[in-house]
């Protein structure tokens, strides 16, 4: 449940970032520290929505593997989504350590001591998911 949690509240913030920096003052602020630019040019509220659809789609799928809501498909495919999202979490959480050189100060901070570390926990817990659903 914590991990469909943190997905979803995740989610819904790249909601808001799509037409809003909050809860950060304002767009120069908000790219320093979640975008890593110092231009102050917010992402495409394209992109954002598509980040936070995938967010929350991810949080959907650990519930149907949890069998805690119906699946929608088969049962192989939802297990291969749930290592899908593990590995995707993995690569952001162990690959964004590379992403801090020529960011902005607030964000290798943020991402060090935040970012990275949480993707990498919320892998470790979709990992969890997916191997005890591959043992029912």
């Amino acid at each position: 449940m914590v991990l469909t949690i943190v997905l979803a509240a995740i989610g819904v913030l790249h909601f808001v970032w799509a037409f809003s920096p909050w809860p950060l003052k304002d767009a120069v602020t908000f790219t320093k520290a979640i975008g890593g630019s110092d231009d102050g040019v917010m992402p495409s509220a394209f992109s954002t929505v598509a980040v936070g659809l995938a967010l929350i789609g991810g949080a959907v799928l650990t519930l149907m593997v949890n069998e805690s809501i119906p699946a929608l498909g088969p049962d192989w495919l939802l297990l291969v989504g749930m290592y899908v999202l593990t590995a995707v979490l993995l690569a952001r959480g162990l690959g964004g350590y590379f992403m801090n050189a020529g960011m902005a100060a607030e964000f290798q901070q943020l991402n060090t001591v935040l970012y990275s570390p949480l993707c990498v926990a919320l892998a470790a817990l979709g990992g969890i998911v997916a191997v005890a659903a591959s043992r029912r």
